[in-house]
């Protein structure tokens, strides 16, 4: 009240209300809307389920022959005739090439009269020693040149059957070293032959992982010249020595059923197996990444909310990670679009999460 009795009049500076009109008018105004949070990241996933893995080494050689076997002479002669080249496929016994043998035919033809007067005269002494009229020295030297004549005979048809000169195997030739013309020499070789069904692969192998293998293991040979083809190999044999230098040993296998586009000489890998697992469990090597202090870990998603799981990486296969520690069979692991993905954020998976392998 004021002191005349009527009610009090409150006065209000008129700068005042001109300063709350752009506020009223504000408040009137629409609130702007809120911006949208950022979707979570789209994630690639596989289900984690125990399968088979072998752990494989591969080791390269040289296709070569079962047996390989060199077609010498054995007497010197002029070669007259050449019947096989390079490719061929000759049978056991098959004369493969002849020597000029007419000197020795000569020489048999006289050591032939040689030996029917030495058996005429040993007929003749035969007659007489029964009649009694021939001294048993006499007797004895008939018998023996009769022998000699003989003996002479089969070392001159033995020498001039070797002027015909035989495959000693089925085979294939390999490689031809004379021509007609030229003067072969005693145990010189005149041809190369590959004998024997299949193909031999000689690998080196590490002294660390030979003894992981055994005679009788089966392995995948593949051919560099042919990389569709997979043949089947054997362990035949494993040498017994490893090389000082190298600390390598010796593993030959054995490859039957060889197709005629494989030749001898190409270049060829053994993939063996060292070791199977039953049950491992199998991810992307991508997949398994390194954390604080070089841990490793991979993340898993589960009710759409993504998890880091430390994981121990027992084995390397093939661009795959053998999981010893750390995973369980079903476990949904991310695969692609980790870059984006936190501990407890969510994730939206692609599609339905694929099993492993």
């Amino acid at each position: 009240m004021s002191r005349f009795g009527g009610p009090e009049v409150v006065k209000r500076p008129a700068a005042a209300l001109i300063l709350m009109l752009p506020l009223l008018v504000a408040c009137e105004r629409a609130a702007p809307p809120v911006a949208d949070a950022p979707p979570p990241p789209e994630v690639s996933t596989i289900r984690v389920l125990p399968q088979p893995a072998q752990r494989v080494t591969t080791a390269v050689g040289t296709l070569e022959p079962i047996a390989r076997v060199l077609v010498a002479a054995q007497e010197e002669g002029v070669v007259t005739a050449v019947a096989v080249r390079e490719g061929d496929r000759v049978r056991s016994g098959q004369v493969v090439v002849a020597l000029d043998d007419r000197q020795l035919r000569a020489e048999l033809a006289q050591a032939e009269a040689s030996g029917e007067e030495a058996r005429a005269r040993w007929r003749r002494v035969e007659s007489l020693r029964a009649e009694g009229v021939m001294a048993e020295q006499d007797v004895d030297a008939a018998r023996a040149a009769n022998l000699i004549a003989e003996a002479r005979l089969e070392a001159l048809r033995t020498r001039l059957s070797f002027t015909r000169i035989q495959a000693p195997v089925s085979g294939v030739v390999t490689a031809r070293h004379v021509e007609v013309g030229d003067l072969a020499s005693p145990r010189a070789p005149l041809l190369e032959l590959a004998s024997g069904d299949g193909l031999l692969l000689r690998v080196p192998v590490s002294e660390l992982e030979v003894v992981q293998l055994a005679e009788g293991d089966l392995a995948v040979v593949t051919v560099d010249a042919l990389p569709e083809l997979r043949l089947e190999g054997r362990i035949a044999r494993i040498y017994p020595a490893a090389d000082s230098t190298s600390r390598q040993v010796t593993v030959e296998l054995r490859i039957g059923d060889v197709p005629p586009a494989v030749r001898l000489g190409f270049l060829a890998r053994a993939h063996l197996v060292l070791e199977t697992i039953p049950a491992a469990l199998l991810v992307p090597e991508d997949a398994v990444l390194r954390g604080a202090e070089a841990a490793s870990f991979v993340w898993l998603v589960r009710d759409g909310v993504a998890s880091m799981r430390p994981v121990e990486v027992e084995l390397r296969i093939d661009g795959r990670a053998v999981i010893g520690k750390g995973l369980a069979p079903g476990d949904e692991v991310i695969v692609r679009g980790m870059a984006k993905v936190r501990d407890g954020a969510p994730v939206a998976v692609a599609a339905g999460p694929a099993a492993s392998g």
